[in-house]
């Protein structure tokens, strides 16, 4: 009877033992992550491309631009106007997000395509001349739609496009726009492709000059597009081009897709 009770103590041990075990081998959420909620909404809105959710996530829109309307950069036209489209459309409400192939960017923000309802806010942005379409390779999924869009803000004067003259800078302005995202206009006057890039400069100083710079590594898009040599395509053509400016031997833009380029004449 001894060896039956020691038997039955013993099997009882091990029996606690394994449920034991087994409870520390399943996954536990975080007290965070388990608070999160299944569906969330807009608490801020930070300007005309960039949102703060309920979870506290900052979501920087994919495949668009829109102009700075302050903060720790200076206003620029039509920055202010965009913000109020974007809180008329997003703010306080529930919102879906819709990811492409990076999940976020350099600083940490989600990188989202945004929907309110059966809404499309990075279009809806677009349509309304609050931004302007901006290709972020690799994250290329609503590319054509947005471009699309944009193209007919344009032709249609609305937003932004209302007056070109105050969005798009002439080349020589550049270096006075160190920082932000503008739209540059001016003639390719030389072309330099060195191995690891190619080079567009809008005047005769490569060192001085705005300058456009295509890496290496991103002229397979350009191949995509249809432009094999993107030095030969865009030599002695007026053309704009969208980007941050930035200070490298005089102001410069880093292009990393075609859409970024546009060909006036």
């Amino acid at each position: 009877m001894r060896n039956v009770d020691i038997n039955i103590k013993r099997a009882a041990l091990i029996a606690a033992l394994f449920i034991f075990s087994a409870f520390l081998a399943v996954p536990r959420l975080s007290p965070l992550y388990a608070q999160t909620p299944k569906t969330v909404y807009v608490k801020e809105v930070i300007d005309g491309d960039t949102i703060v959710l309920s979870d506290y996530r900052t979501v920087r829109y994919i495949g668009i631009d829109a102009p700075e309307s302050g903060g720790l950069k200076p206003v620029e036209y039509y920055g202010i106007e965009a913000k109020k489209i974007n809180k008329k459309l997003t703010e306080g409400k529930e919102v879906r997000l819709e990811a492409d192939l990076e999940r976020t960017d350099n600083y940490g923000r989600t990188l989202a395509y945004v929907y309110v309802d059966d809404m499309f806010v990075n279009l809806r942005l677009v349509e309304l001349g609050a931004a302007v379409a901006l290709p972020y390779p690799p994250n290329l999924k609503h590319y054509g739609e947005l471009s699309h869009k944009m193209e007919i803000a344009r032709k249609e004067g609305r937003g932004i496009w209302a007056d070109v003259n105050r969005w798009v800078i002439p080349a020589e302005d550049a270096g006075r726009h160190i920082g932000l995202s503008k739209t540059v206009v001016g003639r390719v006057k030389r072309t330099e492709d060195k191995g690891f890039g190619v080079f567009l400069n809008f005047g005769e100083d490569f060192s001085t000059d705005f300058t456009v710079f295509i890496p290496a590594n991103n002229l397979q898009y350009f191949k995509d597009e249809g432009i094999g040599d993107p030095a030969s395509k865009y030599r002695g053509k007026v053309v704009e081009t969208t980007g941050t400016i930035r200070e490298r031997n005089g102001p410069s833009i880093t292009v990393r897709h075609p859409g970024q380029i546009y060909i006036r004449r």
